[in-house]
């Protein structure tokens, strides 16, 4: 068996026996994250962690995420973690079960899924967060010992459920987003010369312009407007360089509405005018 971080001696002692199930659920509130900073760890415990407040950067299986509360993060058995810095307003619920509590819950493409996204945004779930949370304390502090991991498995499973099923809508709309950043790089490239409206590139796409524009930012780090200026303007700076058109004849290529326009254009973005670029190219 792979000798693993001892976490039931590091609680040992330290957490009530209405605050546990044995060896199979524990529940730590308001944990101290200075006992476990900047050092990396390997458990074989699957580990919930509900950030109430402030915030944190943590790394998983060698990969940073920012945890900004309310967030919820989970960290499977055998992964390698680490919590970094932290703010001082920290404040975090922490739900550790033990590798057997945890055997059938969740199915392989579950645990694949988390471990893709360990961390995930709970502010529009709070309450359904919390709720889950007090129902699994009241399971644990029950006076009626006979059925209580049973009934405290089968509300974790409730919870890895509703778990899973922000996963699915975080991974369908990463591939949504992915979809429409595609199509958009490919729509410019075909209409870049003709149309260099954001609006007829959400349009057509079927979204709204700044939601355009927040995933162009995210992939590129630039606007929607940036990305198409830069397409056009290589364009641009290839027929001056490479081809003996006028001015004129390339404003009108690239469907400017003149030459005037053309020029402020070219200058705004490389700093120069399409002359000053013709002459110092060729």
């Amino acid at each position: 068996m792979d000798n693993y971080f001892d976490w039931q001696s590091k609680v040992k002692g330290h957490v009530p026996d209405d605050m546990r199930i044995g060896d199979d659920l524990i529940i730590l509130e308001n944990y101290d994250f200075k006992e476990s900073a900047y050092v990396p760890r390997k458990v074989n415990v699957t580990t919930f962690i509900l950030m109430d407040s402030g915030n944190s950067r943590t790394i998983v299986d060698g990969k940073e995420y920012c945890l900004q509360a309310p967030c919820m993060a989970a960290v499977l058995p055998h992964q390698t973690y680490c919590f970094l810095e932290a703010s001082d307003d920290i404040k975090i619920r922490v739900v550790i079960m033990s590798q057997q509590f945890t055997l059938d819950l969740g199915s392989a493409s579950f645990r694949k899924m988390i471990q893709d996204n360990p961390v995930i945004d709970i502010s529009s779930d709070m309450v359904s967060f919390n709720t889950y949370y007090k129902v699994l304390l009241n399971a644990v502090r029950s006076p009626f010992k006979a059925f209580r991991l049973e009934t405290a498995k089968h509300l974790t499973m409730s919870m890895i459920y509703y778990y899973a099923q922000r996963l699915e809508n975080i991974e369908k709309d990463k591939k949504k987003k992915e979809l429409v950043y595609e199509r958009f790089c490919d729509d410019v490239r075909e209409y870049y010369k003709i149309n260099r409206s954001i609006p007829f590139y959400s349009g057509r796409l079927g979204v709204s312009s700044k939601y355009l524009t927040d995933i162009v930012k995210e992939r590129t780090g630039m606007t929607a407007n940036d990305y198409i200026d830069r397409q056009t303007i290589i364009e641009c700076e290839a027929l001056l360089s490479s081809t003996e058109l006028s001015i004129q004849q390339i404003s009108r290529k690239m469907s400017f509405p003149s030459c005037s326009v053309f020029g402020k254009f070219f200058k705004r973005v490389t700093g120069m005018s399409p002359t000053e670029y013709r002459e110092k190219t060729q």
